[in-house]
């Protein structure tokens, strides 16, 4: 079935997954404000066991088709995807990140706006050359940041333009409580939290090496770290290096968790340890939360956690300059001050309203609205 005259047009949002990461929570968060008077969504994924956010996106009255199988991208996505554009007749695709950016390019005639949300270099080599390689068939490339848009300089095809990331949330009353509930620990000991899956460039060894010299000098702190494993034995590695680290009563792993959000509503501080980031979403939400950040000077951070304002910024795999951060935050009355003037630059620069409008014009420009 094709678009008729009059229809509203079809905008297929195309992701690789819908697990519980930064990009895919991103369009969950989007769905319900939509503008669903105007275009007639539907959202796509490619991998079937990454379903986590299917629920909370059919829940806003959004059809949600999985076009792939266990064996991952390849020609049953393709095949998928190209039976979908048929049946359905999308007016555009809006692609989020290369794997279902590289599908959506080589699946037709269908327009593709390219959502980045990562610096290029942070990808694997093969998935880095064919995002290279097909980029020129995108009608459109966003970057979430200016740093990601830099990191795409010299790619043949569109020049990126930046719409940063949105947010919204809230935190469920009694949350909070719940978090320090399971985790054992009163008020009197000061939670660092990271949220973040398990990936070589995220940054968890060091945090693991900071959490050492963290609680050396102030033994009343737990650090817990959030997020998913990419592969089947992830949380018990860092675990173990953890243990190794002789730092495993001190750094809690707590794995996947849908709350995530109340992890950070219940920290003192919030860190990011990554080597890579282009604009994550739960630096965005602790700010928000007026929590101060300790966080790498990576990607599209400096633009939100700027330095003695919002937060304090640190070199790159460098746990004792993280440590020091994550110490100053924890003792410094100035930190106060941070978490105030960072949920101050969010409510301004970050609503997620201001991030869809910004999109939708997009998709007017593509479709000569």
């Amino acid at each position: 079935m094709s678009s008729q005259p009059g229809d509203r047009p079809r905008i297929l949002v195309l992701i690789k997954g819908l697990g519980i990461g930064g990009a895919e929570r991103l369009i969950a968060d989007a769905a319900p404000l939509w503008d669903q008077q105007r275009f007639h969504f539907r959202v796509a994924y490619i991998l079937p066991w990454k379903d986590h956010l299917v629920a909370s996106i059919a829940a806003s009255g959004i059809e949600v088709d999985c076009i792939g199988s266990k064996r991952g991208i390849g020609p049953v996505a393709w095949l998928g995807l190209r039976r979908l554009i048929r049946d359905w007749g999308p007016a555009l695709i809006h692609a989020h990140l290369p794997s279902a950016g590289i599908l959506a390019r080589l699946s037709g005639s269908v327009p593709v706006v390219y959502t980045e949300h990562n610096i290029a270099t942070s990808y694997r080599q093969p998935t880095r050359s064919l995002n290279e390689l097909t980029y020129r068939l995108n009608r459109v490339v966003v970057a979430v940041s200016d740093a990601v848009a830099e990191s795409l300089s010299g790619y043949p095809g569109p020049e990126p333009r930046v719409i940063p990331n949105g947010i919204t949330f809230e935190v469920e009353p009694g949350q909070v409580d719940a978090v320090r509930g399971e985790l054992g620990v009163g008020e009197e000991t000061r939670l660092v939290v990271h949220v973040g899956n398990i990936r070589p460039h995220k940054g968890h060894q060091n945090l693991i090496a900071a959490t050492r010299r963290i609680v050396s000098r102030a033994d009343d702190v737990l650090v817990v770290s959030v997020g998913a494993e990419k592969h089947e034995g992830d949380l018990a590695r860092v675990r173990a290096a953890a243990e190794a680290e002789g730092v495993s009563d001190y750094i809690r792993f707590v794995g996947r968790r849908e709350d995530a959000r109340a992890f950070l509503a219940a920290a003192d501080v919030v860190v990011n340890p990554a080597d890579y980031e282009g604009l994550p979403l739960a630096v965005l939400e602790a700010l928000s939360l007026h929590k101060p950040v300790v966080a790498t000077a990576v990607g599209g951070v400096p633009s939100v956690v700027v330095d003695g304002v919002t937060g304090r910024l640190v070199p790159p795999g460098d746990p004792e300059a993280l440590a020091r951060g994550v110490i100053e935050a924890l003792s410094s009355p100035v930190a106060t001050e941070w978490g105030a003037a960072g949920a101050e630059l969010v409510s301004r620069d970050h609503g997620i309203e201001q991030m869809i409008r910004q999109y939708e014009k997009v998709y007017e420009e593509v479709l000569g609205a």
